[in-house]
């Protein structure tokens, strides 16, 4: 799918949303988070997290601050309080992952509630897992989700390609079925 086209079906896809993206190559990956991000936290004001594996956070920064469709950065992060960019490794696998997924999730859209946000999205990296050959507590961690959410929250779990090959037939289908939808990007 190109990547306008996924950006657009995924920000009009109702709340409870559990979609699976995988994409080519990272400047596919930027293209898509830059202009699904802008809709969403302008246009529909959301809060977003953004917890990325294959580029740092400042790169993530810069990226948003000065790639395909740009936002103020700073603002969204600082001042708005509604930007949230982060390590996966350290999510997914540090002791920030410690806490029960679910909770945090909850707690998430309470806090942009709070700010008088519409919802949430979360857009992470699946990457660590495999990084650290850890595909059995990859897909038990996805298999822990819910397949919809009963809150505000859209959540994106983003495979590199090349990381996604490197799972057996049973993973791969394991992984789309559990996901309200997959788009390739």
């Amino acid at each position: 799918m190109l990547v306008e086209s996924a950006s657009n079906t995924i920000s009009e896809s109702e709340y409870g949303t559990h979609a699976l993206v995988i994409y080519e190559n990272l400047e596919t990956l930027r293209e898509f988070y830059s202009q699904y991000i802008k809709k969403r936290i302008e246009e529909k004001n959301e809060f977003i997290q953004l917890a990325s594996f294959y580029e740092t956070e400042d790169s993530v920064r810069k990226t948003l601050s000065a790639g395909h469709v740009s936002i103020d950065v700073d603002k969204w992060e600082k001042t708005e309080n509604s930007l949230m960019i982060m390590d996966s490794l350290k999510k997914y696998l540090g002791n920030e992952s410690q806490q029960s997924e679910n909770n945090s999730d909850k707690d998430l859209v309470g806090y942009a509630k709070e700010k008088g946000k519409a919802g949430v999205s979360f857009l992470g990296d699946m990457g660590p897992f495999r990084y650290e050959h850890r595909i059995q507590d990859l897909l038990a961690y996805e298999s822990s989700l819910p397949t919809r959410y009963d809150i505000d929250l859209k959540r994106l779990c983003l495979y590199h390609q090349k990381d996604f090959n490197t799972l057996s037939k049973e993973q791969k289908q394991k992984l789309l079925s559990h996901h309200a939808f997959a788009i390739k990007i």
